[in-house]
């Protein structure tokens, strides 16, 4: 790997550069086989007629059996073709890996099937980001939560994460806050609002992660960079708005703008989980 900056790192950088295809006509034991010799937990189907990819997953195996497959009196010869999910959707090599966390997020999948020039040529599942992570970032740990109105650029609510912050960098931490609080249109003009991807600055030697969500962007402060604290950021901006989607919604048709403090406590714990 090259350059691992958080912005030029892309899914070609990270990703199992081979792809474990069993024949479309192939039969639940024959895929049974594949997932234990290669000791993996998905195998990807590749239709040459439709120019199209299929995968079957051990969870798909486990559904269909627990949905009556397992009484079947040819459970050993059914075609994958009753259980495969499909067509998978493709991510090009130059992936930036922000927008290929929130490909998998947003989806609740645990891998992408990459393309180059239009065929397949890699996968990049949770685990290798996860082992990208560790690797060039240190662990990090939330120290401020914020989410902002984008419509007026004010502040709809805020948390603390006071278990993480020493007594020494306290007034530090204060500081930043209130310059986010005093220069937050200058992020949105020039940081937030360009095409609308999740971005990450360093200020005073710790990391400020953004993520803007339809009318609203959260914003995390941390101690450092990680992309298990922007995956998080992404599912706590998200779950914010549905949780206040009506206040949110009706001021942005009035052209009024949020004026009270929202409510944030729902999405608190979702920084103190362990890393998946």
């Amino acid at each position: 790997m090259t350059n691992m900056g958080e912005e030029s790192t892309v899914a070609k950088e990270i990703m199992t550069p081979y792809i474990i295809i069993i024949e479309k006509d192939a039969k639940l034991k024959d895929a049974i086989e594949f997932l234990d010799k290669y000791k993996i937990s998905a195998v990807f189907i590749n239709d040459d007629i439709e120019k199209d990819y299929y995968i079957i997953t051990k969870t798909d195996i486990i559904q269909f059996l627990n949905s009556g497959g397992m009484f079947r009196n040819d459970i050993a010869d059914v075609p994958i073709k009753e259980i495969m999910k499909g067509p998978v959707e493709l991510l090009d090599v130059n992936t930036p890996i922000d927008k290929l966390i929130r490909f998998l997020t947003e989806n609740n999948y645990k891998r992408a099937l990459i393309s180059e020039d239009g065929k397949a040529v890699g996968v990049v599942s949770t685990k290798d980001i996860m082992k990208f992570n560790n690797t060039y970032f240190k662990p990090a740990k939330p120290q401020i939560l914020l989410f902002m109105d984008n419509f007026n650029s004010t502040l709809i609510a805020k948390y603390i994460y006071e278990e993480n912050l020493k007594d020494d960098v306290s007034k530090d931490l204060i500081d930043i806050y209130g310059g986010a609080l005093t220069s937050i249109s200058i992020i949105t003009n020039h940081i937030i609002k360009q095409s609308g991807s999740m971005r990450q600055l360093i200020k005073d030697r710790r990391s400020i992660i953004l993520e803007k969500y339809k009318g609203i962007t959260g914003i995390l402060i941390s101690d450092y960079n990680s992309i298990d604290l922007k995956r998080k950021l992404q599912i706590a901006t998200k779950k914010f708005y549905q949780k206040h989607s009506r206040i949110i919604d009706n001021s942005h048709k009035q052209n009024s703008g949020i004026c009270v403090e929202l409510d944030i406590n729902p999405v608190i714990s979702i920084f103190k989980e362990e890393p998946s």
